[in-house]
């Protein structure tokens, strides 16, 4: 059997938008009449099956919702979804979950099958690679509402959902030196993402107004987990007058604190630890850990409340949310009245 020809394929052969292409095959009045023929022409010569089932769905309205993440994880995405489902259940909605596996190429494809799935709206965490967003014209030209949250980028055309990730980078640095900590290591996510850029800028800032000197040494920073191990004890052996380590994520977090603890260091007595996390991993470290909770399951509802809203209202106004984080103080950060006992290892 055949690869299935796709909309995608139609509209590379008659060189127009995939959105152009649906709307001709579905006789919208939009759309001329000689484009509509040219369009049914391509598709007769292809061999192309239309999904009627999907276009039935979208003529009555699926009332399904799509949310397209880069990868399941433990932490953070499944709370995420948590919340995303409550609300997504409370008004008669079914939610769908893909995964783009981090891959822009994946995450394409996913947002052009939520026109076949007839998706009421589309809920989209970024990929690493995703550099632009072109490939959501097509959901936009569907008439389907698009939100984008946790990992977004600069747009004035949809609506985004995250926290001020720099003044969270800022404000954990800023704690850091509030308690007499002179030498911070920061651990830092895929540098191609927007969050880690903006956090990172936060942190430095924060060293900036203090006149405390950063050095680019004291910046950890990993794309794939599997990186973490080795760029830490370099950064740490570069400064083993290091007194405090903060990490810009849950999985980061939880990772740097077994790391730190196979290096013989204690915490907070050697190295205090601070992170940025939705509030229950550092419950399950010892000691627990402080840190600026950013829940996931607030940031699902909220996410889910305007997705709804939107499509329940026919609109695209494009809104630009922060959702606030919160200081939780627990038992990883010291006081630094004097210096710290040499580092082990």
């Amino acid at each position: 059997m055949g690869k299935r020809v796709t909309l995608r394929d139609i509209a590379k052969t008659v060189g127009l938008s995939m959105a152009t292409v649906s709307r001709a095959l579905a006789d919208h009045p939009d759309i001329s009449s000689d484009t509509k023929e040219r369009v049914r022409n391509a598709a007769q010569a292809m061999s192309y099956i239309p999904n009627y089932r999907a276009r039935y769905m979208r003529a009555k309205h699926s009332r399904l919702i799509a949310l397209i993440v880069p990868e399941m994880n433990t932490f953070f995405v499944p709370s995420m979804i948590s919340g995303i489902n409550h609300v997504v259940q409370q008004n008669d909605y079914s939610l769908i979950v893909f995964q783009s596996d981090n891959a822009i190429v994946q995450e394409r494809r996913l947002v052009e099958y939520c026109t076949h799935l007839s998706a009421d709206g589309v809920l989209l965490v970024l990929s690493s690679e995703t550099s632009d967003l072109q490939h959501l014209e097509v959901l936009r030209e569907c008439g389907i509402p698009v939100v984008l949250l946790d990992r977004t980028m600069e747009t004035t055309k949809y609506t985004t959902i995250t926290i001020d990730d720099q003044e969270v980078g800022r404000e954990a640095a800023a704690y850091l030196i509030s308690h007499g900590h002179k030498r911070c290591l920061g651990v830092f996510s895929d540098p191609r993402q927007r969050i880690s850029a903006h956090r990172l800028r936060g942190f430095r800032r924060a060293h900036t107004e203090n006149s405390i000197p950063l050095a680019d040494s004291q910046i950890v920073r990993v794309s794939v987990i599997d990186e973490l191990a080795s760029a830490l004890e370099k950064s740490l052996d570069a400064h083993p007058d290091t007194t405090a380590v903060f990490t810009m994520t849950d999985e980061l977090l939880v990772h740097t604190h077994h790391l730190l603890s196979r290096r013989g260091l204690r915490i907070p007595e050697d190295v205090s630890l601070f992170g940025i996390s939705d509030g229950q991993a550092p419950l399950f470290l010892h000691p627990n850990v402080t840190h600026l909770r950013h829940s996931g399951v607030e940031v699902g509802e909220r996410t889910a409340h305007i997705l709804i809203g939107m499509i329940e209202h026919n609109s695209d106004a494009m809104m630009d949310v922060r959702i606030r984080t919160t200081l939780v103080e627990l038992g990883s950060v010291a006081t630094r009245s004097r210096p710290p006992a040499k580092q082990r290892r």
